[in-house]
């Protein structure tokens, strides 16, 4: 595939990709000539990652990322980043960089969740050559170049890959540069103008496709159900081929020269487009004057902006020509001695070569699993987030990891290793929570807080170690939480499928993120992974418990993702503004993941079809059913057939012959039979209900006549609008006609009749349906105990209660039990 060309394998070298082979060829060049006193060479190396439209420094600690990525600068060559530029000596130095930047992908995968890696990543080489006429020559020949070396993420249709949630946003992000990239390349082969700007991908790769040399590698797959896409990336391939790129050239004799120079025709240009917007402003209507002096300004703002940062970037070249091969030699260093940081303690060494015991990173990439090694020295060795009073051994600052985590025990008398955690939730031993000291042994899987998981390896003990047919990797550790959870939950693993096995465990992570998220932003709510019905097929599937202050909910598991999205950047955001010790602000309601005022599935109800099959009225009143199987309360409807007329009936008298009643369905094959569905009421339990009020509003209902036909539209009544009434008399009626073929016989006869499927939707009342701070829910509760004593006089206070007494808030349920949480 396309990584796999790039990247290849770093053994044996045969298998190295384009990449690597291109580094190791532009050292040849230099090494060709390192001899030649007159010549000097100067190659710097930047990754970035293009991940949701944010770039990312690969090749800097994640801690100095800006929370919403890097913002690309203009230049005089166009649009760059700020980030590391590493000087490279040696190929070696050049692999070092792509090292780095794996394994600073593999923590970020694991600080946030295994899915993160699914980006763009573009390889930057800087080439620079000069060549002077003699070694004391004060001129020289400089030759410059800039290598992107691009790794594009595939392109996805995601109701064939299945993704949801971060994934499906993930992949709508790489969709959306993709296409902004092929309509980038669409307007070259034409001769047209393209607009850079519409993703940060085009945006930092507009210089080489205007001023250089692209070419492309196609990655197609022979599988039918990928035609489209194979198809559709032979296309792509095809405009590459008619881009016609002009490049200028890059070779200049005095280089300062030339940058002192364009210094001075951008001010020039700068200075003529100013002029040319004044002259625009002036006369005409007084509003439409001002509205034209306002944009001037903002252009003005704009262009003094630009101004500023091409003259940085000019002034920084100066600075970079005049370096010498000491200064970036101590560069260098200093950004080495960043990675071994960066890292939170990760071994530099190769694994091969590591004699302890270590544990090294699982992940559900090929590329970044086992890339990370953290060793065990004999003694303790405490995990934790970062604590600058009590620096922890091992530094990891994902979700779910708390300062003193848990310590790891190398008795290297006994050759035995030992963890033991104050947090036996966040820390698990082959998908088991480590509720006690707990013994490591050759292959054991850890996770410790909410991603981070492990394989444990010591060296010279693998005899004593766990005897499996293949090494345990990412998705056999998921298993067994899998497992794990599903006997908490009551379901032994035998009952699980594996691909809910693995969506499970999957969802017991995100949950759990999802919860360290709420607590640290101080959030009142709280998520459970629950087990639920498919009413139609019986299977089992997952989806979310929420509880909130005012109601419970349960969140379809795609819903629940999708939410997860923003929760984790807020969480960032926050996590940023900690430390840079600035103020973080959670966003108002409307925009915020925690309050859900959006329509809700209430619950369904199914009506069968028999009575069409002799062409009878039929009145029912189903249970309306919520997605954990719960009565949320009744439906009324009624199905009414119609004469050849239009007419429902009585039909008596003169009117007997229109009577549309048959004596059995195989009457109507071949017909095409007319009726009205009626929803007249909507009734629901008291369990709905909120201070004796519905707790929703705008409820409307709507149906198929078949509801696996994708093809036929929803029957929508109108919405009941701000009644908070338990009983909502509906009053809405639809007309249909279907033609009796085969299919629709067997749905309308008496036996195992096929059904129509209703939806009962709303939205919560504002009081029920969002999640406050806690602060919010004390000042609430104290309010009401306030009230209560109004009510109460001889109500006590909390501070006159007896020892060992206090008050509590309790919740009355709707079978009339008071509990001290409500059950979800």
């Amino acid at each position: 595939g396309k990584s796999f060309s790039m990247l290849g394998k770093t053994d044996p070298p045969e298998l190295q990709g384009i990449i690597p082979r291109s580094c190791v060829e532009i050292f040849r060049l230099r090494d060709a000539e390192k001899d030649d006193p007159c010549v000097t060479y100067k190659i710097e190396m930047q990754v970035v990652e293009i991940y949701c439209e944010m770039v990312n420094d690969l090749l800097d600690n994640r801690k100095n990322w800006p929370p919403n990525g890097h913002k690309p600068k203009m230049t005089k060559d166009g649009y760059v980043v700020d980030t590391v530029l590493k000087p490279c000596f040696n190929y070696d130095d050049i692999e070092a960089a792509f090292t780095f930047a794996d394994k600073n992908r593999s923590v970020g995968s694991h600080a946030l969740n295994p899915e993160s890696s699914r980006a763009h990543t573009i390889y930057t080489i800087n080439y620079m050559r000069q060549k002077k006429t003699s070694p004391d020559a004060k001129m020289a020949e400089t030759v410059s170049a800039k290598i992107n070396l691009v790794d594009l993420a595939g392109s996805e249709r995601s109701e064939s890959a299945g993704t949801t949630g971060q994934m499906l946003k993930e992949g709508n992000a790489i969709n959306l540069s993709l296409t902004a990239l092929g309509g980038t390349i669409k307007a070259l082969s034409e001769g047209k103008r393209p607009n850079f700007r519409d993703s940060k991908l085009t945006l930092l790769l507009q210089q080489s496709m205007t001023n250089g040399k692209v070419i492309m590698i196609a990655a197609v797959s022979p599988a039918s159900i990928n035609y489209d896409e194979s198809l559709s990336t032979l296309r792509f391939a095809e405009r590459i081929k008619m881009v016609k790129i002009k490049a200028k050239k890059n070779v200049t004799q005095d280089p300062v020269a030339e940058i002192k120079k364009e210094m001075e025709e951008m001010k020039a240009r700068m200075q003529e487009e100013i002029d040319s917007l004044r002259s625009v402003v002036g006369g005409g209507d007084p509003e439409q004057m001002a509205k034209q002096e306002k944009d001037l300004e903002e252009l003005l703002a704009a262009r003094k902006e630009a101004e500023a940062e091409l003259r940085a970037d000019m002034e920084k070249k100066m600075a970079a020509l005049s370096e010498s091969d000491a200064d970036r030699k101590k560069k260098a260093d200093a950004i080495n001695g960043n990675w071994s940081s960066a890292l939170g303690g990760a071994s530099t060494q190769k694994m091969d070569s590591i004699k302890e015991p270590h544990l090294r990173n699982l992940n559900e990439e090929t590329r970044l699993n086992e890339t990370l090694a953290y060793t065990f020295n004999p003694g303790e060795t405490v995990i934790g987030r970062a604590d600058k009073t009590n620096p922890p051994g091992i530094e990891f600052n994902g979700m779910g990891v708390v300062k003193n985590h848990c310590v790891v025990e190398f008795d290297e008398g006994a050759k035995k290793v030992f963890i033991s955690t104050s947090n036996p939730g966040a820390t698990r031993v082959n998908g088991n929570e480590c509720k006690e000291k707990t013994e490591l042994k050759n292959n054991s899987r850890v996770w410790i807080g909410n991603n981070y998981a492990f394989r444990f390896v010591f060296p010279g003990q693998e005899e004593e170690g766990e005897k499996l047919e293949n090494t345990p990797d990412y998705l056999f550790a998921e298993a067994e939480i899998a497992e794990s959870v599903g006997q908490s939950m009551g379901n032994s693993n035998s009952g699980l499928s594996t691909a809910l096995g693995h969506q499970l465990s999957d969802a017991l992570k995100k949950v759990e993120q999802a919860n360290i998220i709420v607590k640290d932003l101080n959030v009142a709510i709280e998520f459970r992974p629950k087990l639920v019905k498919d009413r139609d097929s019986g299977k089992d599937a997952v989806a979310v418990a929420v509880q909130l202050p005012h109601t419970q909910l349960v969140w379809p598991w795609e819903k629940f993702s999708t939410r997860l999205v923003d929760m984790v950047r807020l969480w960032q955001q926050q996590q940023y503004s900690e430390g840079q010790g600035s103020t973080f602000t959670l966003p108002p309601p409307e925009n915020s993941p925690f309050v859900d005022f959006e329509e809700q599935l209430i619950g369904e109800a199914d009506v069968y079809l028999w009575s069409l099959g002799c062409m009878t009225e039929s009145s029912s009143s189903p249970q309306i059913v919520d997605i954990s199987a719960n009565s949320c309360g009744k439906l009324h409807v009624r199905i009414c057939p119609k004469d050849k007329n239009g007419g429902e009936g009585p039909w008596e008298g003169d009117d007997a012959d229109l009577d549309p009643f048959v004596d059995q369905a195989s009457d109507l094959l071949g017909q095409t039979i007319a009726y009205s569905v009626k929803v007249d009421k909507v009734e629901f339990d008291p369990s709905m209900a909120k201070d004796s009020a519905c707790k929703y509003n705008q409820v409307f209902v709507r149906y198929k006549v078949d509801f696996h036909d994708r093809g036929e539209a929803w029957s929508v009544t109108n919405s009941s609008g701000g009644s908070a009434d338990m009983d909502l008399n509906m009053n809405f009626t639809t007309d249909h006609s279907n033609h009796v073929d085969d299919r629709f016989l067997k749905r309308i006869q008496q036996e195992n009749p096929g059904k129509m499927r209703f939806q009962v939707w709303g939205k919560l009342v504002e009081s029920a349906g969002g999640a406050t701070t806690k602060q919010d829910v004390e000042a609430k509760q104290m309010e009401l105990l306030s009230a209560l004593k109004g009510l109460v006089p001889d109500c006590p206070s909390a501070d006159g209660l007896p020892e060992g007494w206090m008050i509590v808030p309790l919740f009355k349920g709707p079978d009339g039990k008071l509990e001290r949480k409500v059950p979800v």
